[in-house]
């Protein structure tokens, strides 16, 4: 996690209606004021967060569910495809799922071969789907081929373990990169490949397309089925970039609306920090101000992402 929904940058040049230049307090320096603004944008990004009831950005989950006959795990009916409800969605990738006896301890695993399993709907498809990138959209439920799980042990006679990573990848260059390039080094390769997204970075900002990623480091999924990549790492481009890009400048694949929910909740902790001498536009012809002003913000980042929450 290491790069927040909007950077200081974005949020500075953003039409908040916010004077950054009193944050922390008036007449604070450079230094200080982007230090308190950096940490606003995390407050922000935990905010958006909290409110979704997940973490939105592409990250790597180990979900234990019971089943069949549980509300998450079952049969279709005809198909005999055996079907997992995730606790969290959009569903980008299935990389290994495992079953057990459920009523043997310790779990003695066994691994359902690849390509055996996928997304019912998946978020990110360059073949077949090109718009939902960047929508409310994309799979909760997994398809598990059939007799993988079934009723021979009875209801909830499994144990399955799914590790898959879900969420919109989402990260930021920790190097320089040159017009023409084709790769690009990042703080988290999570959910880059074959996606595409924007490099946020002001009149340059151009769109990228993923074709392959290289952890630094992958994750080894649980009882050494594979690994993840995952982390730091390196990004491999379709085509080389038509812009230079300073290290620190923001790529993702994050909807837009969750990027400008994520800027006026930062707005709304300045507002909420005593400045009450801003006045906020709100509808043609009128004007809200003060607490008015933080609670009209509030509702209005809260909107935006309520296509975005998950249900517990």
């Amino acid at each position: 996690m290491a790069t927040p929904y909007v950077t200081v940058e974005a949020l500075l040049n953003a039409p908040t209606g916010v004077s950054w230049s009193i944050i922390p307090q008036p007449r604070a320096d450079t230094q200080s004021m982007r230090a308190e603004v950096t940490n606003m944008t995390w407050r922000a990004t935990s905010m958006v967060d909290s409110y979704c009831n997940q973490v939105l950005r592409a990250t790597v989950d180990n979900e234990q569910l019971t089943g069949p006959g549980s509300p998450r795990v079952g049969i279709e009916p005809g198909s005999r495809n055996g079907v997992l409800i995730m606790r969290r969605w959009p569903v980008i990738q299935v990389l290994a799922i495992q079953t057990a006896r459920n009523n043997t301890f310790p779990r003695a695993w066994s691994t359902i071969p690849a390509g055996m399993y996928e997304p019912a709907h998946p978020l990110i498809n360059q073949e077949t789907d090109s718009a939902s990138a960047t929508m409310p959209d994309g799979a909760q439920k997994i398809l598990v081929a059939p007799d993988f799980i079934d009723w021979r042990y009875g209801r909830n006679g499994y144990r399955v373990l799914t590790s898959y990573t879900n969420g919109w990848p989402h990260t930021s260059l920790t190097g320089s990169a040159t017009a023409g390039a084709t790769t690009l080094a990042v703080d988290d390769v999570t959910g880059w490949a074959g996606a595409s997204g924007f490099v946020y970075d002001g009149l340059t900002t151009e769109t990228v397309t993923v074709t392959s990623v290289a952890a630094a480091t992958p994750l080894t999924l649980p009882n050494g089925v594979g690994t993840a990549q995952t982390g730091p790492g390196t990004l491999t481009l379709s085509t080389g970039l038509s812009y230079a890009h300073a290290p620190g400048v923001m790529v993702s694949a994050l909807p837009a609306n969750v990027i400008w929910a994520t800027v006026l909740a930062a707005a709304c902790q300045a507002l909420e920090s005593g400045i009450d001498a801003i006045t906020i536009q709100n509808l043609p012809g009128s004007q809200t101000v003060g607490g008015h002003g933080v609670q009209d913000l509030e509702k209005q980042w809260q909107e935006l992402l309520c296509p975005y929450r998950r249900v517990i």
